[in-house]
């Protein structure tokens, strides 16, 4: 079994930000979910050894195809379902703390399924909740999908895990489209689904009772730093159902979390210092809040940012060429085949 452990990263005011969770010994790596990578753009993201996404970098570095593997024979059971015991356990909870026990709910899922899905790494859980809308509403108001924006958490320090959804980019669930054009020049950050839901399921149904209750469970999502976008892991049922009761849902983001330090030169913070004394002297009444503010982002050289990290083992992605055309080819969705091989959007 992996040995892992979690704590709570917050920022230099002491506000929460997430959950940090560190994970060691993984015993079959090659089992965990991960991108695989190669020359000319190449790119797979794995799970248990069977590909879910093939993706490809244009040439001219301003997006990425992607192209959806409705085959995989693991897609739909990644985690094992919530059940009605789980939300009612953390429904008796306080509430403003709903959001850090479903984090710690899903690090135990993660790491106790049947095949666990991350390999040995620092991770970050980090929650992206729904803005208000700037007009006046009544809560549980229903609110149109596309006026519908997720945004983390404000943070004071250098945190640079600060993720953006909108409804415009939310997959169509019930039939998620299995070649994709991420944009990166006008932002990117879709929401990818991974198997297309039964409008009719029983569960659904539940699920959208739940969402008129206020106790609907977060979605989990991986972002995946080179595929600029988000992957549901667990909820899309939920998903649906929020989307179909026009309540916008809580989203819990799932990266890979690093750690530098950016070192001022002496000279720098000497200046800066007798900038400050300077400014103190001439204004008695000078504000400290901001002097202090200044001395902590002097001295605060830690810098943590997400990343996702890859196997270089595609080599010349002459395998991966091979098995995007008999996909495509089988599925007869070869209008864009060429675009896709040749790495451009047109």
């Amino acid at each position: 079994m992996a040995k892992y452990w979690w704590k709570d990263l917050t920022d230099r005011n002491n506000t929460w930000q997430g959950l940090e969770l560190i994970v060691q010994n993984q015993p079959t790596p090659h089992h965990a979910m991960e991108m695989l990578s190669g020359h000319h753009g190449r790119m797979m993201l794995q799970f248990q050894k069977e590909t879910l996404f093939w993706a490809t970098m244009l040439k001219d570095h301003s997006g990425a195809w992607l192209v959806f593997n409705s085959e995989h024979p693991h897609q739909r059971s990644l985690l094992p379902p919530i059940n009605s015991g789980d939300v009612e356990s953390i429904r008796k909870k306080a509430a403003h703390s709903w959001t850090g026990e479903w984090c710690r709910y899903f690090a135990r899922q993660l790491m106790n399924a049947p095949e666990p899905l991350l390999p040995a790494r620092r991770w970050l859980l980090r929650p992206m909740a729904p803005l208000k809308p700037t007009a006046p509403y009544v809560c549980q108001q229903s609110v149109p999908l596309a006026n519908w924006r997720f945004h983390s958490p404000a943070s004071d320090g250098n945190i640079h895990c600060d993720w953006t959804l909108y409804g415009e980019d939310f997959p169509d669930l019930a039939n998620p489209e299995k070649i994709s054009l991420v944009d990166w020049w006008w932002g990117g950050n879709l929401l990818l689904g991974r198997y297309p839901v039964t409008v009719d399921a029983g569960r659904l149904k539940w699920w959208r009772k739940k969402c008129r209750e206020g106790t609907l469970p977060p979605v989990l999502v991986w972002y995946i730093g080179g595929l600029a976008s988000f992957v549901i892991l667990d909820g899309h049922y939920r998903l649906q159902a929020a989307i179909e009761e026009g309540i916008p849902p809580m989203f819990l983001v799932l990266s890979e979390l690093n750690e530098r330090e950016y070192q001022s030169s002496p000279e720098h913070q000497t200046r800066i210092l007798r900038t400050l004394e300077q400014q103190q002297r001439k204004n008695p009444q000078y504000n400290v809040e901001g002097v202090n503010q200044t001395l902590i982002n002097l001295y605060d050289t830690r810098y943590f940012y997400a990343s996702t990290h890859s196997r270089a083992v595609l080599g010349e992605g002459q395998n991966w060429q091979r098995e995007v055309k008999a996909y495509l080819q089988k599925h007869q969705l070869t209008a864009n085949l060429d675009n896709i091989l040749n790495r451009v959007s047109e």
